[in-house]
């Protein structure tokens, strides 16, 4: 049996032409359809593949975005997926296969492509598969008022202008440039003005992040839709906190027709980890339930339930616990267990009955770096470096542990003073397991953020909540925190001077110091 492939270059409204494969099942008139809208493939659609791919009956569509691939016209990130893609729909609507349901298909960048128009009309639309990103696009770009140089900076600068010849004079080092604001006339030898406007707006609350240039088609782009979606995450991936908010914002009529996954994983969610890191045996969507998209958009036409996946729930894998779990929503143990800081660098179950401190040096010039992204960038779990690898990197490490259940959000209480007129402060949580210390979050704050008005010398309590997570502290393991002030070039480094980031053209150096007493790490655990 061969599928039927027909390729063209579909014109939008503006005369702009992107490449296009329809795919066909052998039998039949009309088909469901689905839609795929990609800026990642470079060359032209194996034919030959394509002919023998089994689409379940299903008609596919599959497009290289503008500027990318076989598409003409000039890529620039998110400005022109909306009116591409309503244009896309409305060709479909027109064609002879089309039986009248589309179904919407994306992973990462795939999934923002729909998102940009799913506020619209969209009758015809009777599901989606939308794993990996965030709705939101200043989640995408900031952390706590943090630009993300290894995140969005570096996928903008790969993306802007994507199939041209332009100079791209980028390396890590690039964004440690005073001022940031002004960097895409060093990198592009011309200046991007989409980039250039993100830098200047680190507030969630800036009225930027309301207007299109700031995302405003996009965001909760998933309420607005009357269809049922299929959410998934990875407890490693870029944009978990952002697709568990997605789903805890859905309405409760429509939530109770959708689903949610959170594998073990990180941004490629149905990919094991290789190498020294855990398997998570068991964790891929496909190992238990093969062929899950087009499982999903099954039940989209049928309203049978697919195995596997509950309606209404989520379905979450606990790190080293290595089994499935439905829940409303993802859980937030009610039990909690706390850990305290030490002058000789441990964690302790007990408050510290002195009162100590630790200082170290920060240089904005030098900043630290670590490996792994965790849950707010690129690279997901990674084996950690030695504790206390340099002096601006203070570890704190537990005894052995008993076998413990965690699942929700960590907090952290941390009182600090800085020498700066603001300065900022980083928090890694690592679970040394097998004698390998692996990372599972990390966040980043700076004070003046948290105390407007703070003053150089005072001591405040700064307050750290993590993106929330399940694992199990086996018998033995250990837990690791690492504090320092910078994380290079996951997180923008701090100037240590108050006001806009982007727009200081000069660092200075702090000292800054953790206060023993008053410092808590809190694990929401689960009661035996």
């Amino acid at each position: 049996m061969k599928n039927r492939v027909i390729e063209y270059m579909m014109q939008m409204p503006d005369g702009v032409e992107l490449y296009t494969v329809v795919i066909l099942p052998e039998k039949g008139n009309k088909f469901p359809v689905i839609l795929v809208r990609t800026p990642y493939s470079k060359e032209r659609s194996n034919i030959a593949g394509l002919q023998e791919l089994d689409t379940h009956g299903y008609a596919r569509v599959h497009q290289h975005c503008r500027g990318c691939g076989l598409s003409k016209g000039i890529c620039v990130p998110y400005i022109n997926e909306r009116s591409d893609g309503l244009a896309m729909l409305d060709w479909v609507r027109k064609q002879d296969f089309y039986n009248g349901e589309i179904y919407l298909d994306g992973s990462s960048y795939l999934s923002s492509v729909h998102f940009s128009y799913m506020n619209c009309d969209l009758p015809d639309v009777k599901g989606a598969f939308l794993a990996v990103q965030d709705s939101q696009r200043y989640n995408i770009i900031y952390r706590n008022g943090f630009f993300k140089p290894g995140l969005h900076g570096s996928w903008a600068v790969s993306m802007y202008k994507k199939n041209l010849q332009i100079e791209r004079n980028i390396q890590n080092e690039t964004w440690l440039t005073r001022p940031l604001s002004g960097i895409t006339e060093t990198i592009f030898n011309e200046r991007n003005e989409q980039l250039e406007e993100e830098l200047l707006h680190p507030d969630p609350d800036d009225p930027f992040w309301q207007t299109p240039a700031g995302g405003a088609d996009y965001s909760h782009a998933v309420n607005h839709a009357a269809f049922p979606v299929l959410l998934v995450t990875a407890a490693s991936d870029i944009y978990c906190g952002g697709v568990l908010d997605m789903w805890n914002a859905i309405p409760e009529e429509k939530r109770q027709r959708s689903a949610m996954i959170v594998t073990p994983f990180a941004h490629e969610f149905d990919t094991a980890y290789t190498g020294e890191l855990p398997e998570f045996p068991g964790g891929r969507i496909s190992e238990n339930l093969p062929d899950y998209i087009y499982r999903w958009f099954d039940y989209c036409r049928t309203g049978k339930q697919p195995d596997f996946i509950q309606l209404g729930k989520v379905l979450y894998y606990p790190l080293f616990e290595n089994r499935w779990y439905h829940a409303d929503k993802f859980p937030e143990a009610e039990g909690k267990k706390s850990f305290f800081f030490t002058e000789e660098r441990t964690l302790s179950e007990n408050p510290p009955s002195l009162s100590g401190e630790i200082t170290y040096c920060y240089n904005p010039a030098a900043p630290a770096s670590f490996k792994g992204g965790c849950c707010h960038n690129f690279d997901g779990m990674q084996i950690q470096d030695a504790p206390n690898s340099r002096y601006d990197i203070i570890s704190f490490v537990s005894e052995p542990l008993e076998e413990t259940d965690c699942a929700g959000t960590i907090k952290l209480k941390l009182p600090v003073k800085t020498t700066a007129e603001d300065s900022c402060f980083y928090a890694r949580i690592d679970i040394v397991h097998e004698g390998k210390a692996l990372s599972l979050r990390d966040e980043i704050d700076s004070v003046c953020r948290q105390f407007p008005d703070y003053q150089p010398g005072n001591k405040v309590v700064m307050e750290f909540s993590f993106v929330p997570i399940a694992f199990r502290i086996c018998k033995g393991d250990r837990l690791r925190v690492d504090i320092s002030s910078s994380c290079f070039p996951y997180f923008q480094t701090h100037p240590n001077c108050k006001g806009l980031m982007a727009k200081q053209a000069h660092t200075y150096i702090s000292r800054n110091t953790i206060f023993m007493q008053g410092t808590e790490l809190i694990l929401p655990v689960k009661e035996k």
